[in-house]
């Protein structure tokens, strides 16, 4: 069984690496394993990667949404995801790479939070760039990132909520999910 612990482990020793296959996307592949974790609301747009090419991030966009599907004629591995940017959604693939080394922390997660819970929202998780909204970066954009600190990015007041996106390790945005439901 495939979990996120394990997928690198998985691709190491899948034994049909990087072969070109043309069969049918609908017909012809079955999945196998959901990347996203429901555990922790809503994903995030939010594309982002190390400075070191040889990783790929799992919860970054599009992969935090994608599945891993098998080719049932010749065994070859994909990631599909459904691209919705501003047209009629597609079913778009992501060839699985073996030559680098799958993160499954952390993940980019949207948060929605009444602005009266917004004080309490930083005092329990630490978040203090949330004193200062002006200085937090947007939306756009590819972004780089330290995999051992935690991030918040693009920062939004409508009416009475705020929102942003963070990029943190999931445990962290388990429990960000259950201070949302509170």
């Amino acid at each position: 069984m495939i979990t996120l612990e394990n997928i690198n482990d998985f691709f190491d020793g899948y034994p049909i690496k990087n072969i070109q296959c043309k069969h049918n996307i609908l017909n012809d592949y079955e999945k196998i394993f959901e990347v996203f974790d429901g555990s922790f609301g809503h994903l995030s747009y939010l594309q982002f990667r190390s400075d070191n090419n040889s990783e790929i991030f799992l919860g970054s966009y599009p992969l935090n949404g994608a599945d891993l599907w098998k080719c049932k004629k010749c065994g070859s591995l994909k990631f599909f995801y459904t691209e919705t940017g501003g047209h009629f959604p597609q079913i778009l693939p992501i060839d699985v790479d073996f030559d680098k080394k799958y993160l499954t922390d952390p993940f980019a997660k949207a948060v929605s939070i009444k602005k009266e819970k917004i004080n309490g929202f930083i005092d329990t998780f630490d978040f203090y760039e949330l004193k200062n909204p002006s200085d937090i970066q947007g939306f756009n954009g590819l972004k780089i990132i330290d995999k051992t600190r935690k991030y918040i990015f693009a920062y939004n007041e409508f009416q009475d909520i705020v929102t942003f996106n963070i990029v943190a390790d999931r445990d962290i945005l388990r429990k960000i999910f259950e201070f949302e439901k509170s």
